[in-house]
């Protein structure tokens, strides 16, 4: 069995600076713990030292996706017995930014969006958290028609030149790229969620672009050469920060490659 490292929230901070993190940086963080090592303190201890890098002055934006928060008819993992639908429908509690968790994204987002000062928007079920200079501008007006595209804080994110950070998690959790699937041809789905609708909780239904992450793996393979990408080890997990204005138009190129290969 391999012995993992020790890695204090004093090492992180280290390896942050070393990989090109900066006060005054805004950065989109996805992160595997297992990756990075063994950490006192854990989860708390990476917001931290993310924190103390970064800055107030700064921005830290992580995902706070509630997918089951969703219509279960689309449910795959798992699935449950149609005549369950409507009972679900009726009696899910409604999203509520302070309260609904977040749905398989691991632990350190999860914690984050109870930190102290952290924002966090109003989709439903693609909701972001953030934290730092302009946090409540970032993730104001986040509806449940511009999900990751137009007018989201995704957009907001890229267009401010944020900076993508893999602090060992997988390309594929790449949350920033799904905007790019709104500039290729790629059809609507129907969906649904409850809502806070005039003080009533409501289930609602609505149309999204369909979303498809498992091509960013082999995407974000190919980009670790570019310019616009800096590798290095936080902890023992290899890391990336990577330019999200410029990865977006690489991102898009590739998705209308596979469709064109597809069609």
């Amino acid at each position: 069995m391999e012995t993992r490292q020790m890695v204090t929230k004093s090492k992180l901070i280290t390896d942050l600076k070393q990989l090109g993190v900066t006060a005054g940086m805004k950065v989109f963080v996805h992160s595997s713990m297992k990756e990075i090592g063994w950490i006192p303190g854990g989860a708390q201890s990476i917001i931290e030292a993310l924190q103390e890098v970064v800055t107030a002055d700064g921005l830290i934006m992580m995902a706070a996706q509630s997918t089951d928060n969703s219509d279960p008819k689309n449910w795959s993992r798992p699935a449950v017995p149609e005549d369950w639908w409507e009972t679900i429908r009726q009696e899910m509690p409604a999203y509520d930014p302070a309260k609904t968790p977040t749905r398989a994204i691991g632990k350190v987002p999860e914690l984050f969006r109870t930190f102290p000062d952290v924002k966090r928007s109003a989709h439903p079920m693609w909701s972001v958290t953030a934290w730092g200079n302009e946090a409540t501008a970032f993730v104001a007006g986040h509806t449940i028609e511009n999900g990751f595209g137009p007018g989201s804080p995704l957009e907001k994110f890229i267009e401010a030149d944020g900076q993508i950070l893999h602090l060992g998690s997988p390309w594929d959790a790449t949350t920033v790229w799904h905007y790019a699937e709104y500039g290729i041809d790629r059809p609507d789905e129907e969906s649904g969620c409850k809502v806070n609708q005039a003080g009533q909780e409501v289930f609602i239904t609505y149309r999204h672009r369909m979303i498809d992450s498992d091509p960013f793996g082999p995407i974000g393979e190919g980009l670790t050469d570019e310019t616009f990408v800096t590798t290095g080890k936080v902890g023992q997990a290899t890391s990336h920060l990577v330019s999200a204005k410029e990865s977006i138009p690489v991102v898009m190129f590739q998705l209308n490659a596979l469709n064109s290969w597809l069609s």
